[in-house]
């Protein structure tokens, strides 16, 4: 077996960081070193909850509206299964259109539904936004609009703050990792991983000798 080649020293020390950084994702490190912290102030959970089950009924108004003339533009939708499907896929232009709006839409209500059942008020202001962004047909109020860009902006200070708190812990593990591989004990250690992968202990099968987790078997 020939040996692969290993970086130098040196170049392993220089890989220190960029090992760091793409052996797990910022969140992945995060969420191990603080599990289930809340990123939310009391005032901003409350504020949030208070905007958004607010909104949430009006929104299932709104959907319903639509839902309601949408329908009215399609009497002959087959009930859900394989005939719906296949008028479905019939469908062209402005009916095929209509078809997908009313799907989703329907779905949306639903979902913001079990939202608001659930608290999940990041539905509510998720689903708000596709509203505002993708179905025009749907005429959002002013008192809406501004809910949902305070609630944007609620969300996006508790994002945020996930967020400096994961490039820290991530800084945090670079600068260790770049301290580590400059001693000589761990530049020993990772020669001793570089033999075990270049020579590994073969047991044959029916030996007496207790193998260890680097050995192959045969």
């Amino acid at each position: 077996m020939t040996a692969r080649a290993w970086p130098s020293r040196e170049e392993w020390q220089a890989k220190a960081e960029y090992a760091v950084r793409t052996g797990q994702t910022l969140y992945e490190r995060l969420d191990r070193l603080q599990p289930d912290t809340n990123w939310w102030s009391l005032g901003e959970e409350t504020e949030l909850e208070e905007l958004a089950s607010t909104a949430a009924p009006e929104m299932r108004r709104l959907l319903t509206a639509e839902i309601n003339r949408l329908r009215e533009l399609m009497p002959e939708r087959p009930a859900p299964g394989r005939k719906r499907a296949a008028w479905f896929v019939a469908l062209e232009g402005e009916a095929y259109d209509n078809a997908c709006n009313l799907g989703a839409l329907e779905e949306m209500r639903t979902d913001v539904q079990r939202a608001r059942q659930k608290h999940a008020w990041g539905g509510i202001v998720w689903h708000l936004g596709r509203i505002r962004s993708h179905y025009p047909a749907v005429t959002l109020p002013e008192q809406l609009l501004t809910a949902h860009d305070r609630m944007t902006e609620l969300t996006a200070s508790a994002d945020e703050r996930r967020k400096q708190a994961a490039i820290a812990a991530e800084q945090a593990a670079v600068d260790k990792e770049i301290a580590r591989r400059a001693t000589d004990k761990a530049w020993a250690k990772e020669l001793e991983r570089r033999a075990t992968i270049d020579h590994p202990r073969i047991i044959r099968v029916g030996q007496q000798t207790a193998p260890s987790k680097d050995d192959q078997m045969t």
